[in-house]
């Protein structure tokens, strides 16, 4: 059997489109592979930006009409770059495995403590969601960011910035993966450019919970005409079910609000080992801004909230819930000044004392947004964070080198696969023996809930509720099935709110 796949011509198109062919391949290493390359009126018109153009389809569209006359079998497309309403003739049959779904800043070193940031980016919905972000997160404070046009391939935008007076640019992660760690022979030049290029500027990770990517984005499309039913079957062995679905949740939520690329809408669906997280943010036609993040476990205890009410939550909002007093660590000051090209996880902001900036050759990685900005705002250059969704989050390698990773954190943190740094001490404080009355817990960590079923070891017989990632696992290690996944503590108080029965 002889296959025809199209894409269009770019260096990213033709990875992507092997990507595919190699699934197929190892699926039935009879067929015969053979690539078609198609310039599109988007590779054309380098011009105009992609929000001005009158078609959302400029990259896909001319594909689709080889597909419509039986020049190709199967076109290979960025899943982001499809109109959210296909028009009629062909369809979306399969995908495979989703790139990481977000977004990087690339920043000049040269740049890093202007006031001003230029940044070149092609999209609405990135310059809506990242001003008020950078503003923040730069280690600069109140740093002023102007976003500026650009159109081009990866390299294209890379050698535009880099010839530039601009400060940086903000591309989609799932490109630089593919491009950088992609093996395939026939493209090393343009590899070697480009991680030439990198390795001059300072990076980062940005957060789907302040930036969810364009809906579908790190997802490739396999599109055919639909009544060719053995191309269909074909696909259908190698297509990712679960990724297909959440793609196309993302693009219906999209759709809801108008779709296209002229959105200043973001849209992301993380499948998390817990449960699903969604995240949409930015504003509306109408101008109706949008900041929506939820958790929908895959196992839910259905029976969780019975017999709740407000006076048996714990903590209460603005309740006092101190279980230890710390004492900071300042003998390993200097030498967490002194680390160079290792990984850092900052557990919490006050993990890292106010006197220390960590060296830019560094990785840094928070465990949630609030330390981001806290550990910004006294001068560091963060890369990425776990977004609260546990350390697990944290990669195993950078994308660019592979990192020895140490934490800071405290004393009787044990639970870490990472080296532990200990840059303060927990001492154990007194706790109202009224938590002993208290049905229903929220804890923030899982050194809190053992120090509490330590001295009221009759809790255990109550509802414990907990953050996404390692402090579930120690917990429901104690008490297995006893404990609920939530977002964090103010969805569960959100969720406690709606539960409580009404005030008389």
């Amino acid at each position: 059997m002889k296959l025809k796949i199209i894409s269009r011509k770019s260096t990213l198109a033709r990875i992507q489109a092997q990507f595919v062919a190699q699934k197929i391949s190892k699926l039935d290493s009879t067929i015969s592979i053979e690539y078609i390359l198609k310039e599109t009126q988007g590779d054309i018109d380098l011009l105009t930006p992609l929000n001005q153009m009158p078609d959302m389809g400029v990259f896909t569209s001319d594909i689709k009409k080889e597909l419509l006359k039986g020049n190709a079998d199967i076109a290979i497309h960025s899943w982001k770059d499809l109109p959210v309403e296909l028009e009629p003739g062909t369809e979306i049959i399969g995908t495979i495995e989703r790139a990481d779904m977000r977004d990087m800043l690339f920043l000049k070193k040269t740049s890093r403590n202007n006031k001003i940031q230029n940044i070149y980016s092609s999209s609405p919905r990135r310059e809506k969601n990242l001003n008020s972000f950078f503003q923040l997160a730069l280690p600069t404070s109140n740093t002023k960011t102007n976003f500026i046009n650009i159109r081009g391939n990866i390299l294209t935008r890379f050698n535009k910035l880099q010839d530039s007076q601009v400060d940086g640019l903000v591309v989609a992660k799932a490109a630089i993966d593919r491009l950088i760690q992609d093996a395939t022979p026939g493209f090393n030049g343009e590899k070697k450019e480009l991680q030439k290029i990198i390795k001059k500027m300072l990076w980062m990770i940005i957060p789907l919970s302040v930036n969810p990517c364009a809906a579908a984005q790190g997802a490739l499309a396999i599109e055919a005409k639909s009544d060719n039913y053995k191309i269909k079957e074909l696909i259908q062995k190698i297509s990712n079910k679960s990724i297909f679905n959440s793609v196309q949740k993302e693009r219906e939520i999209l759709k809801s609000y108008g779709g296209g690329c002229h959105q200043k809408i973001g849209v992301s669906i993380e499948n998390n080992r817990l449960g699903e997280v969604r995240t949409i943010k930015g504003e509306s036609e109408d101008s109706k801004e949008l900041n929506i993040r939820s958790f929908t476990p895959h196992l839910s205890r259905g029976n969780y909230f019975e017999g709740i009410n407000k006076d048996s939550i714990y903590p209460k909002y603005n309740e006092k819930n101190t279980f230890f007093k710390r004492k900071t660590i300042t003998s390993v000051d200097d030498s967490i000044k002194r680390i160079r090209n290792e990984g850092i996880y900052v557990s919490r902001s006050n993990a890292l004392n106010n006197n220390i900036t960590i060296e830019d050759s560094n990785i840094i990685w928070t465990s949630g947004i609030e330390t981001w900005i806290k550990l910004a705002d006294a001068g560091n250059w963060i890369n990425g964070s776990s977004d609260s969704l546990g350390e697990e989050e944290c990669p195993e390698e950078s994308p660019f080198k592979k990192v020895e990773w140490s934490k800071l954190s405290h004393n009787l943190n044990i639970s870490s696969q990472k080296k532990i740094i200990a840059t303060y001490e927990l001492l154990p404080l007194e706790i109202d023996p009224s938590i002993s009355k208290r049905t229903h817990f929220f804890w923030m960590s899982s050194t809190s809930f053992k120090r509490a079923i330590e001295l009221y070891p009759e809790i255990l017989n109550a509802n414990h509720a907990t953050g996404i990632g390692k402090s579930f696992d120690i917990i429901q290690s104690i008490i297995p099935q006893k404990v609920e996944p939530f977002l964090d503590y103010q969805d569960w108080l959100n969720q406690v709110e709606a539960n409580c029965p009404p005030s008389l």
